[in-house]
């Protein structure tokens, strides 16, 4: 007995050893989701873009200012000149934060012993705007502790007068539904697609395509499209979903929507495609879509967690994630009205990730049945 409890180890231990790609994937995943959720999952955001509308011009709102960046939390990205200015802030995604200074706020603040300013948030991501709300209100205490300690008389206080734009009811379903239909999208498509390859060659029929009369493009065009056509029925059922049920705007064009969509779950096909050609089993493939695709969409897109807050290394990985581009014009489109003069840039690099994945996935499929 004790015979065969060793044989049945041994053998066990050469068939991990004998697929080098699934030890690295058990071994490497704990690491990567350490370092991932140790640097994402943080409360704090730092040096947040903000523009300030200076109407007052004067020395307390020259020191307000100075005490906002002094912060560390904002950094002042513009000077805007009118409030015609703000939407194209927003809509441009130069920043979430607009601080408004009245003309009067130097007089009211010396003579009536109070001052009122503005701030307009963008509250398309409810999460990064509650924050930042919360971070300005410390930073006003500081501020007024600062003018107590040069004053004798009676404290002055600053009312903050807050607007939310885009999200006045502060619906959470702006900010959840754009990232579901991303994360869907990739449970359907590129999972589902890897998975379904891998098994085929693990049953051997990938040899049958080599002999098919056709060029692999078009193998794998018609290896997708079943799942793309999925994905595309359940994302139009959640925009009805979430336009009827959780009340999430529809500002912009319902085609342009419906073209991004489709970019995005072919770059998800695609990638689906790349990882069935260099995995060697089912569980392979499932493991790389959930640490290549779908873990950088939960954690790098901006979708729960902001990218501001996050290590220099990993804002620059979220460039590189398709997911966070979709999001992001996702939502511009849907809650702020975007046509296709702001969002050229999200589309131009999911086309360039899209076309990059598919010509990999192409290639090394023509190798592997060759």
């Amino acid at each position: 007995m004790r015979r065969c409890f060793i044989a049945i180890l041994q053998k066990e231990f050469r068939q991990i050893l004998r697929d080098p790609m699934t030890l690295a994937s058990i071994l490497l995943m704990p690491i990567m989701l350490l370092i991932i959720f140790g640097y994402t999952i943080k409360n704090e955001i730092e040096n947040t873009h903000i523009a300030v509308l200076d109407y007052s011009k004067s020395y307390h709102s020259r020191q307000l200012i100075n005490t906002v960046t002094a912060s560390g939390y904002f950094s002042v990205h513009e000077q805007l000149q009118s409030e015609q200015e703000v939407e194209s802030f927003f809509r441009r995604g130069a920043g979430s934060m607009v601080l408004v200074i009245p003309e009067n706020f130097n007089k009211t603040l010396t003579t009536n012993k109070q001052g009122t300013i503005q701030l307009i948030m963008d509250a398309s991501d409810l999460n990064v705007s509650t924050t930042l709300v919360s971070y300005l209100n410390q930073v006003v205490a500081q501020y007024q502790h600062s003018c107590n300690a040069m004053n004798t008389e009676e404290e002055a206080p600053v009312d903050i007068r807050i607007k939310m734009q885009y999200n006045p009811r502060l619906e959470s379903a702006y900010m959840f539904i754009p990232g579901n239909i991303a994360l869907i999208m990739i449970l359907v498509t590129s999972l589902m697609t890897s998975i379904t390859l891998s098994k085929e060659r693990e049953m051997g029929s990938w040899r049958l395509l080599a002999i098919t009369p056709t060029n692999q493009f078009i193998i794998v065009l018609g290896k997708i499209i079943p799942y793309m056509i999925l994905s595309l029925i359940c994302t139009a059922t959640i925009i009805v979903l979430g336009v009827f049920i959780f009340n999430m705007p529809m500002n912009g064009n319902i085609v342009l929507l419906l073209l991004l969509c489709f970019l995005f779950m072919f770059n998800a096909c695609a990638f689906g495609v790349l990882t069935s050609v260099f995995a060697s089993t089912q569980q392979v493939a499932m493991l790389t879509c959930m640490l290549g695709l779908f873990l950088p969409t939960l954690l790098l897109s901006g979708f729960i967690f902001p990218i501001e807050n996050m290590p220099w290394v990993l804002r620059i990985l979220s460039h590189v994630v398709p997911a966070k581009w979709f999001i992001l014009a996702l939502r511009d489109i849907m809650i702020k009205g975007a046509g296709l003069e702001l969002l050229w840039l999200p589309i131009t690099i999911l086309s360039t990730l899209t076309i990059l994945s598919m010509t990999a996935s192409v290639k090394r499929l023509s190798m592997r049945i060759m």
